[in-house]
């Protein structure tokens, strides 16, 4: 009787089953998953636990948890890129991480004060990139190979112009010697640097300035990279990076500044010998399309993507009501049919968007405006950030723009021939694959408030059309060529509509 009834289950429940789906439409094989858009989130600000925004957001504190915590969230929002801080320790338990101590402790060893980063401990770390993975998003490590600062013990220094002096130049790391291969062989000293700033950047005797984009020093004690020593071993680092603590990429702190040679050759080493594709977003602040190329060209590595800073400075005029907006058809280095795939676009940074900075500052209006065109374009990876989405007390607003790129940013581009002065619009078809996709966007730069309509071709023939945005009302519905009439409301505060397809009733 009990063999009788098992033959049942396991023959014939699968077969019912198979019928019973079949009946129901739903198909008995996994179809290919539809495109999906990458979208990146930068998980810091510069100010993060500190001051007001301690005490306004106390879980930013403990980062490493916090973000393990919003990993589903983040996945929803359809994030599928993650650039965290850095994670290495610092001079002080409380930077942010730029004043790089050393790269080989993420939080496990009791060095400068503290055994966590600013951040958390390695083991949070790594339940964080657990967590992300298992939510389908990478990971990218901010890398500090400029400088570093901190050091443990003073040396007589000699410096180029002949004079002798006693500087804190010589590291003593735990971190390194519990995971380089060769610690025991050589230790960071003056010889591992170019120079120090001491009243201004002080080059060392028989040294010389590395073979950078722009000036070789930056800040703290800069790294010599016609030292093979310390090129080994930032190769091995890297590589540890990605193969054993499980980061997926990189984002490039100060580039421009970093000897290219070294990099691209770093870039190469670690992409060869790593088991996966590593993705590599460089900084370099160059404010206009020019310097961007100019420095792609010279560092001459395929694998490099560049944040495009020269959209951005398009952005500070957006803001500003001083804008051209027909001529955002062509703004940034993104809109280059030859360099626009290798563009991350963002809004603000830990840099641009801080609260008080002497050389920039953040788009403290028309952000949505902004969010809006790098979310919807067909080109670039966009990249939001933690401090608009979490602080800035929008987040309901960029929330419609993220379900805007996750759901119907898709299929091919059209630039609107009747853009001008006032408002820039574009277009999506959408794509077969994801039923429903395709847009309308619509960027006001104007401050009247008054209603501003224009006949678009969507693409999408006899097809109903609604601002997901919720500034404008009401519904558009396209002729049997596509055509409509969809409207924005020209002021900064709501200067920006985003029409999707309604699902037309059969």
């Amino acid at each position: 009787m009990k063999r009788t009834l098992y033959r049942i289950i396991y023959l014939y429940i699968p077969v019912l089953l198979f019928i019973i789906i079949q009946q129901a439409g739903i198909p008995a094989a996994a179809k290919e998953k539809p495109p999906e858009n990458e979208t990146y989130l930068q998980a810091f600000y510069w100010e993060m636990n500190r001051g007001e925004y301690a005490e306004k957001y106390p879980g930013e504190a403990n980062l490493w948890q916090l973000i393990t915590q919003r990993s589903h969230e983040l996945a929803e929002l359809g994030i599928t890129g993650v650039w965290l801080p850095p994670a290495n320790k610092a001079e002080d338990p409380f930077d942010e991480g730029y004043a790089a101590y050393d790269l080989w402790d993420l939080g496990e060893f009791n060095q400068k004060g503290s055994i966590r980063t600013k951040y958390g401990t390695w083991a949070e770390l790594e339940q964080l990139i657990e967590e992300l993975h298992n939510q389908g998003i990478k990971v990218f490590y901010d890398a500090v190979l400029n400088h570093r600062m901190g050091g443990d013990e003073k040396e007589e220094v000699i410096l180029a112009s002949g004079k002798k002096m006693e500087l804190l130049s010589r590291f003593e790391l735990k971190g390194r010697e519990q995971y380089y291969s060769k610690a025991d062989e050589w230790q960071w000293d003056w010889q591992a640097f170019d120079g120090i700033d001491l009243k201004e950047p002080e080059l060392f005797a028989g040294k010389r300035w590395d073979n950078s984009a722009d000036q070789d020093y930056l800040m703290g004690l800069d790294i010599d990279y016609q030292n093979q020593l310390v090129i080994d071993e930032l190769k091995e680092w890297g590589l540890w990076i990605i193969n054993e603590v499980g980061f997926d990429g990189f984002r490039l702190d100060a580039l421009k500044h970093i000897d290219t040679e070294f990099i691209s050759e770093w870039i190469n080493y670690i992409q060869d010998n790593s088991g996966k594709e590593v993705i590599f977003i460089g900084e370099a602040w160059y404010e206009n399309n020019l310097g961007l190329i100019l420095f792609l060209k010279k560092i001459n590595n395929e694998h490099i993507r560049l944040f495009d800073f020269s959209l951005r400075r398009q952005f500070s005029l957006l803001r500003d009501g001083s804008m051209n907006m027909k001529a955002l058809d062509r703004a940034g280095l993104v809109n280059d049919p030859a360099y626009g795939e290798r563009m991350i676009t963002f809004v603000d940074n830990h840099d641009t968007g801080r609260d008080h900075v002497e050389y920039t500052s953040p788009i403290f209006r028309r952000k949505c405006q902004a969010y809006t065109y790098i979310m919807c374009r067909e080109q670039g990876i966009p990249m939001l950030y933690w401090k608009d989405f979490y602080a800035s007390g929008i987040r309901d607003e960029l929330e419609k723009i993220l379900i805007a790129r996750r759901d119907y940013a898709y299929g091919p581009s059209y630039e609107v021939e009747n853009n001008d002065a006032e408002v820039y619009s574009y277009v999506r078809a959408g794509l077969e694959e994801r039923p429903g996709s395709g847009l309308v966007m619509m960027i006001a730069g104007g401050d009247n408030g008054e209603l501003i309509t224009r006949e678009i071709n969507s693409r999408q023939s006899e097809q109903l059309f609604y601002d997901l945005t919720g500034n404008v009302g009401g519904i558009v519905k396209t002729d049997e060529n596509g055509t409509g009439h969809f409207s924005v409301i020209n002021s900064g505060e709501k200067g920006w509509s985003i029409w999707v397809p309604l699902p037309l009733k059969e």
